[in-house]
């Protein structure tokens, strides 16, 4: 129930409320404006999409096959496959590894795996210290707080805020700030950071993708930091999930023309890693010792089953970016790693349904979300499927389920259905009377706690439907 409880305290926080309204017409405007690049390769989004989604398909169909090729792969480039059943494992082995090689201190790129493991307090409690690389991480660690989106971690700031944030990290007097300053912030960063790179004895990144037939880690970024935080340290760690395999290099160049311009709306981000195996003689840079850490967590649980689509996801954020929801109250409202819509699917499955009863509902039903998913996961009915488990497993209110139980009743009988609709609506426009709205719906009372419900026409939608015919 965390989702419920703290949606009325982020719809009233001012400084919140600012950053994200900032911040949408961004992310929308730059998908727009990616996607219409595509007609200059001669595509088109949704017979890219198509592929793009046959091609996560193909891999989840025969999942076992394809993480065999990858593991026989990578092993052959000189790296080690390690396997985690979960995010206690997952802290497990990167500690043992950590302490079995003398690290002290670890560098991380982006991973919202490591996020899933709690990775960074399993590495403080055992006196190795953790340092977030990306920008936007390292503010969010820098304010003791989890990201609050998966591309954008730290949107949910103000430049006031990084500025006293830094401040008080970097030793030095608040200053005011303002959007010109960002590059004076991003410097800042970079000086402050630059010592932790080159004293790092590990670096730790996700994937974005694993390639099977090179035994390859895809990392796209659109900061430095990924390249020094995978190149510089003796030993470097990859923590992924087990689906983000990808058969060939030639499926994931299908997938580059969707990922940047669905995240960031750009044709190719800044930076793009093939990182293979470990360092070899004549090499002028590159890990003495790669590890990857290719973790179950819930997923392999999804085979097969009506969930299984979530599988596909390519960790865009795209869903999120074009979330009434998620625009309305932010990331931390939902209350673990995953926000948006695919977080109100993944959390629940992760986590336990049991645990995050409201993300379900966390939903306009707009379908925004399915729109815009570059490898065509249907997010609403996700949801909707976990609405029907929760009412199959009884976890509803009892006056929920009673109520859903009544309307099934009546719209399976025409007849009925009809004369309540006609009946619900005369009371509905008797209720908004002359300013045809209700301001105040006592049977419901959420539905105008923050907002006005109209009411135009006495008539249901099947008595308008068949005057316009009968016109």
């Amino acid at each position: 129930m965390y989702f419920k409880a703290s949606a009325g305290l982020k719809l009233n926080n001012p400084v919140l409320q600012a950053a994200l309204k900032k911040a949408q017409p961004l992310f929308t405007a730059k998908r727009r404006k990616g996607m219409a690049s595509l007609a200059a390769d001669g595509l088109d989004f949704e017979t890219t999409r198509a592929a793009a989604a046959a091609i996560r398909q193909r891999v989840l169909d025969d999942l076992e096959h394809w993480l065999k090729t990858f593991e026989q792969k990578a092993l052959a480039t000189g790296a080690e496959v390690l396997w985690a059943r979960d995010g206690a494992e997952v802290s497990r082995l990167v500690v043992e590894l950590a302490q079995r090689h003398g690290v002290r201190t670890v560098t991380k790129s982006k991973s919202m795996l490591s996020e899933e493991a709690g990775l960074n307090a399993a590495l403080s409690a055992a006196g190795i210290r953790p340092v977030e690389t990306d920008l936007g991480e390292y503010i969010v660690q820098l304010a003791k707080e989890p990201p609050s989106h998966i591309i954008a971690p730290a949107v949910h700031k103000t430049i006031g805020e990084v500025d006293s944030l830094f401040a008080e990290a970097h030793g030095r007097p608040p200053q005011s700030r303002t959007s010109a300053d960002i590059p004076l912030l991003a410097k800042e960063a970079r000086q402050v950071l630059r010592a932790q790179f080159l004293a790092a004895d590990m670096g730790i990144s996700g994937a974005n993708f694993l390639i099977a037939e090179t035994g390859s880690a895809a990392l796209m970024t659109n900061e430095g930091n990924g390249r020094m935080v995978t190149t510089l340290p003796r030993i470097h760690v990859v923590v992924t999930g087990i689906e983000k395999i990808v058969p060939t290099l030639a499926d994931f160049a299908t997938l580059m023309r969707l990922l940047p311009r669905s995240a960031t709306g750009q044709d190719i981000s800044n930076y793009v890693s093939l990182l293979t195996g470990v360092r070899r003689e004549g090499d002028d840079e590159g890990p003495e010792k790669t590890v990857f850490i290719l973790v179950d967590n819930g997923r392999a649980n999804l085979l097969g089953g009506p969930f299984e689509a979530m599988l596909r996801c390519i960790r865009c954020g795209a869903c999120m970016n074009h979330c009434p929801v998620y625009f309305a109250l932010g990331g931390h409202a939902y209350g673990w790693v995953y926000p948006g819509p695919m977080g109100s699917v993944l959390t629940p499955l992760f986590s336990g349904i049991e645990q995050a009863l409201d993300l379900p509902h966390a939903s306009t039903g707009c379908n925004q979300c399915g729109s815009v998913c570059p490898v065509g996961i249907p997010l609403p009915d996700l949801m909707h499927g976990l609405r029907e488990v929760q009412n199959a497993r009884g976890l509803l209110a009892p006056g929920e389920r009673r109520a859903l139980a009544l309307w099934g009743w009546i719209a399976a009988r025409p007849r009925w259905y009809r004369w309540m609709t006609r009946l619900a609506a005369r009371y509905l426009s008797w209720l908004a009377g002359d300013a045809q709205r209700i301001e105040v719906f006592g049977l419901l009372p959420e539905w105008t706690a923050g907002r006005d419900l109209p009411m135009r026409s006495r008539k249901t939608f099947q008595e308008q439907y068949a005057a316009r015919k009968r016109d």
